[in-house]
């Protein structure tokens, strides 16, 4: 069996540190949207595995982009991973569907077991279950992570109104 759970880890706790730095985990996956605060916890727990890294800890099989509905937000994610030196492993739609099952107390799978979310998580499943390909992540430090972050700022800003300024507006 595989579970996933998308779990709340802006910062590196013993939930996640423990696994982590004991080499309990052999791959880890971090689950992030395009949104800037997930953007930094995932890149938080990037400092944590790269740390325990050295000393036998898990390493990072990837990231699952969560809630990727917009050509934009995969991009973003997409240039996340690239400057970490690391890979997405799936794209996970944001869909009522999930709503509903929780609504339900269900699992996605179980309330909606051949809806096209339900697809998704087995693909992922069956995604994690084969992986083999971990690696050190290279975070961002903080200078770094609000640079790249001001970049898309201005992407996004020149996206929606064609109006472009510059990092010093």
């Amino acid at each position: 069996d595989v579970v996933v759970y998308d779990v709340l880890g802006d910062v590196v706790c013993g939930g996640f540190a423990v696994p982590v730095r004991e080499g309990i985990a052999e791959h880890v996956f971090t689950v992030s949207s395009s949104d800037f605060m997930a953007i930094y916890a995932a890149n938080n727990l990037f400092k944590g595995i790269k740390k325990y890294s050295n000393n036998g800890g898990a390493l990072l099989g990837g990231v699952i982009a969560n809630s990727i509905n917009t050509g934009y937000a995969k991009e973003i994610v997409d240039d996340f991973v690239a400057q970490t030196k690391t890979q997405v492993i799936e794209y996970v739609p944001r869909s009522v569907t999930v709503t509903q099952a929780e609504l339900q107390g269900k699992t996605t799978i179980e309330a909606f077991i051949d809806s096209d979310q339900a697809k998704v998580y087995k693909g992922l499943a069956q995604k994690i279950y084969e992986h083999t390909d971990s690696k050190v992540p290279e975070p961002l430090d903080d200078k770094g992570l609000h640079e790249w972050a001001f970049k898309w700022a201005d992407t996004l800003l020149a996206m929606e109104t064609g109006e472009v300024r510059s990092q010093a507006a």
